[in-house]
């Protein structure tokens, strides 16, 4: 298995760096807006495994099924912390800033929106989910730029990927339908309002999805990270005034 992944060579979109050899945030990767790409956690072998790296402060923007008005799309905002030696994975929707989703998985959480979102549609759709779809880190473009991570490459479990940009014509077709470069100024705009929601909501209520299944709901814990860090909302806010992608 680690030979298969090794092996084989995934295709990427280029993205920007700045002067500092960083990638220039936030960039369009398929129907994801990234935000930041978060610091790797290399030293905890709970925050990667043979294929996946799930960095801390990682967060990403995605439209989806509203769980409240089954008439509406609405912004999620999807980011991972850290609590104790374990990752968390936090998923906010702009019209319910105050009752995010935490749950120990990417799969665990996203399953748990699956079920709302099916649940007020009378949908008797299956409730799972690919965490890692959702999340991005399946994404190989977002594969890379989490792999050229400072540290990535001394996660004890991870094997190191091969990938390779696409040819010129595959990069505009990717851009022109809107699925790579500068996010739109309306994406933007209502991952904007998205973040700051979440940032002024002073609710408590938190739930953590017990066993990563996204089922049985429980209160999380009140000294557990809650809310991606203000500078994330910064750092998007400054990108959307000014610069290129």
């Amino acid at each position: 298995r680690h030979h298969d992944i090794a092996s084989k060579v995934r295709s990427v979109q280029p993205v920007p760096r700045d002067q500092d050899g960083n990638y220039e945030m936030p960039v369009q990767v398929g129907i994801l807006v990234v935000l930041n790409l978060g610091k790797v956690v290399w030293d905890r072998d709970a925050f990667h495994n043979e294929r996946y790296i799930w960095p801390v402060g990682y967060t990403v923007q995605r439209e989806y099924y509203s769980m409240i008005d089954p008439r509406q799309d609405v912004i999620y905002t999807c980011w991972v912390s850290e609590s104790k030696e374990t990752p968390l994975f936090h998923i906010e929707a702009e019209d319910a800033p105050d009752a995010p989703i935490v749950a120990p998985t990417a799969t665990g959480a996203w399953t748990a929106v699956l079920r709302k979102v099916n649940q007020i549609r009378h949908r008797e759709h299956s409730n799972s989910a690919s965490g890692p779809d959702y999340f991005g880190f399946s994404h190989p473009t977002i594969a890379k730029m989490i792999q050229d991570l400072p540290g990535a490459s001394r996660c004890r479990s991870y094997v190191m990927q091969h990938f390779v940009e696409m040819k010129d014509r595959h990069v505009r077709g990717v851009v022109k339908k809107g699925r790579g470069g500068r996010p739109s100024i309306e994406m933007l705009s209502r991952g904007q309002r998205a973040l700051m929601a979440s940032a002024s909501s002073s609710s408590p209520s938190v739930c953590v999805s017990r066993a990563g299944d996204g089922q049985n709901p429980v209160p999380d814990d009140p000294d557990e990270p809650r809310r991606m860090s203000v500078a994330t909302l910064t750092h998007a806010d400054s990108a959307s005034k000014g610069g290129s992608c």
